[in-house]
């Protein structure tokens, strides 16, 4: 297996003077961004994602983004298939350079009756040219990032909330794209607020609110959210 450096962490990007956090947020209320949220794919083309990342057991954020690619071609209006999905599914699990184990092309060929993994290896050129190289995504994981950085104290709590997540968007397709309506920064509060009472992710709230544009609104979503999430969980 190549070894490669990966740079260590920066605390500095969750001091609270820090831009990342008007960076991410101020992006959600970008036009394109609410483009992908109200964009829903075909039901077989969710199936098939669910399908394959159940088999592959891939993590959350990489579903997540293979979702927003397949959705900005479709707004870019153009065709997906079963290569185009599965090409997805790679780029975005390289892209998120997931801890898990790397994917194993010949397995993934061999489950959707693929006859050559160089096929999927075209289709990944195919879709960054389509995209035009630009398949940076946010992800509701950032947003966890962001806050386990910001506080030690509260990291526990974080990754109760990103193993939710992992268990909510594993059950089944119609969920987890129920859940692309949503802002990711929604998402991660939403999950936060259901697991804990601490003081701190309230102050993150105000603090989030605070850089949206429509604040009422952002507000009523993370209501919302949380309340379809409890109903999701409860069933």
């Amino acid at each position: 297996m190549e070894e490669y450096i990966k740079a260590a962490p920066d605390s500095q990007l969750s001091f609270p003077e820090s831009k990342l956090l008007t960076t991410l947020l101020s992006r959600e209320d970008q036009y394109d961004y609410n483009q992908l949220q109200t964009k829903s794919l075909p039901s077989d083309t969710q199936h098939l994602l669910h399908q394959i990342s159940s088999f592959l057991q891939l993590p959350p954020s990489t579903t997540w983004m293979a979702t927003k690619l397949l959705k900005k071609l479709l707004i870019q209006q153009h065709s997906i298939n079963v290569l185009t999905i599965l090409a997805s599914v790679t780029l975005s699990s390289k892209y998120q350079d997931s801890p898990y184990q790397s994917i194993d092309y010949e397995l993934l060929a061999q489950c959707c009756h693929i006859d050559d993994i160089q096929h999927i290896h075209a289709a990944e050129i195919d879709l960054l040219e389509r995209l035009s190289y630009d398949i940076a995504v946010t992800t509701p994981d950032h947003f966890f990032s962001y806050l386990s950085n910001l506080n030690n104290d509260c990291k526990y709590f974080i990754n109760q909330a990103r193993s939710l997540f992992s268990l909510i968007v594993t059950q089944s397709s119609e969920i987890s794209e129920s859940l692309h309506e949503y802002p990711c920064s929604i998402i991660a509060l939403s999950l936060l607020c259901m697991n804990t009472s601490d003081i701190f992710i309230f102050e993150q709230i105000k603090c989030f609110i605070a850089h949206k544009k429509d604040p009422s609104h952002y507000l009523n979503q993370l209501l919302h959210c949380t309340a379809q999430l409890r109903h999701v969980l409860s069933q």
